[in-house]
């Protein structure tokens, strides 16, 4: 598409251009046919200097003229000669030459070290964030997107396609070495022994407390009457019952006890050795590495759980809807909140700064050769893709003004040049 304000300055430039070169050319031959018509002023020094100058002048812009447009068009357009419609004849190379010029000079790594050391981006970031109209705005954006990509998955197509896709990729994963390397990390350093003490405590407490004591008290009482309704009717099963309760709540807590005092306990040897056991199997055998697997399987082809997971999935997504559609939603405020707690955070730290612009700089360098890759190799195509008249109009349009002016020049540099001509042949004729 023309750039019409840029048109319109080109056209000037090439009529003040031409005005030039037809005043050269007017003062050359008005001077030629007053040399013809009147002999005698022919000899008068100030008409030869007047002549030479414009002739002069005429030659430069002329030769002005055909360097400037032989750059865009071929002259004469229907036998071109040599060396002219250069753009477009160079197209290729010129599409290559400016592709290497913005790889080179502008993503290798000093010129993106001086660009990330000059600009201070993250506290930059860090100051712009902190303002709050900032924020808010930065919170629509990415709430936004986040309502995008949510009709983008609800999508019928695209969610079958994903949901392909994670039974795909979680069916390839050997569940064995997974399961085994968490047990193990579990287990480290005796954490699993630390878990059973909490267990173990929070269980003792549960048994003090009246109420468990009344519900163990109410289901043998239930276990009487189901059991031995015949006895239950002649024995005080309540007094029983509340007195089974105690034995047992004081029997499972003196056992608890013994657990949580002695490390060295048969219940806690056997966990070990049942833990050792299991995560020995998930390693080398292939019979528990196999019904694992087995397991996985049938989780992922269970049409009960896709339904289970889908519903979730819907319920999810209407609630993050109706709260992102909302002015004042949680999401939105809350991520307002931070993000300007961030930004005045970032703001304030030095060192948290260097911190961000030292991995900003990192990821620059990291990225920037395929950046730079990608980017020369979109302009080569670009550029060659182009017609090649359409890219002769585009570099003239932009640099075509410019180019006038050489041809202005040309015409006073050529009759400045015919002048000194002129007077040293003057000089060389007088002191002969």
């Amino acid at each position: 598409m023309v750039d019409v304000t840029k048109a319109a300055q080109l056209k000037h430039a090439k009529r003040q251009a031409l005005a030039w070169l037809i005043g050269a050319a007017i003062v050359f031959v008005g001077l030629t046919v007053l040399q013809t018509i009147a002999p005698d002023n022919a000899a008068l020094w100030w008409v030869q200097l007047v002549k030479m100058i414009s002739e002069a002048a005429l030659v430069g812009g002329l030769a002005d003229w055909f360097a400037v447009s032989a750059l865009f068009r071929p002259i004469p357009a229907s036998h071109p000669i040599p060396h002219t419609n250069i753009v477009a004849n160079n197209q290729s190379v010129i599409a290559q030459n400016l592709a290497v010029f913005v790889k080179e000079k502008f993503f290798h790594n000093d010129a993106i070290e001086s660009l990330i050391s000059g600009s201070h981006p993250a506290r930059a970031m860090g100051e712009w964030i902190q303002q709050s109209s900032n924020a808010a705005r930065l919170a629509k954006y990415i709430t936004d997107s986040l309502a995008g990509l949510l009709h983008v998955i609800d999508d019928a197509p695209v969610r079958a396609a994903l949901h392909k896709g994670v039974q795909k990729a979680l069916g390839h994963i050997e569940l064995g070495a997974i399961v085994a390397g968490g047990v193990k990390v579990m287990t480290r350093d005796g954490r699993h022994q630390k878990l059973l003490n909490k267990l173990l405590d929070k269980l003792s407490e549960s048994l003090q407390q009246e109420t468990t004591q009344q519900f163990i008290a109410e289901k043998l009482t239930e276990w009487l009457k189901t059991e031995h309704r015949r006895l239950e009717k002649i024995l005080p099963s309540s007094w029983l019952s509340e007195q089974g309760a105690g034995i047992a709540v004081s029997a499972l807590a003196h056992v608890l006890a013994d657990v949580n005092q002695d490390p060295q306990h048969p219940i806690r040897v056997e966990l070990n050795t049942q833990l050792t056991r299991f995560i020995d199997d998930l390693e080398h055998n292939a019979d528990a590495q196999q019904k694992l697997n087995e397991f996985r399987d049938r989780l992922l082809n269970s049409e009960t759980v896709g339904q289970y997971l889908n519903s979730i999935f819907a319920e999810m997504r209407q609630w993050l809807d109706s709260d992102i559609a909302a002015k004042n939603g949680q999401i939105r405020t809350r991520l307002t909140t931070w993000l300007q707690a961030s930004g005045t955070k970032l703001a304030q730290d030095k060192a948290l700064q260097e911190a961000v612009d030292h991995h900003i700089g990192e990821a620059a360098r990291y990225a920037a050769p395929e950046m730079a890759d990608f980017l020369a190799g979109h302009i080569r195509k670009t550029i060659e893709s182009w017609d090649a008249a359409q890219l002769s109009q585009q570099i003239e349009l932009n640099i075509g003004k410019d180019l006038q002016k050489v041809r202005i020049n040309g015409t006073l540099v050529g009759g400045l040049i015919g002048g000194l001509l002129f007077g040293i042949e003057q000089l060389i004729h007088f002191s002969l």
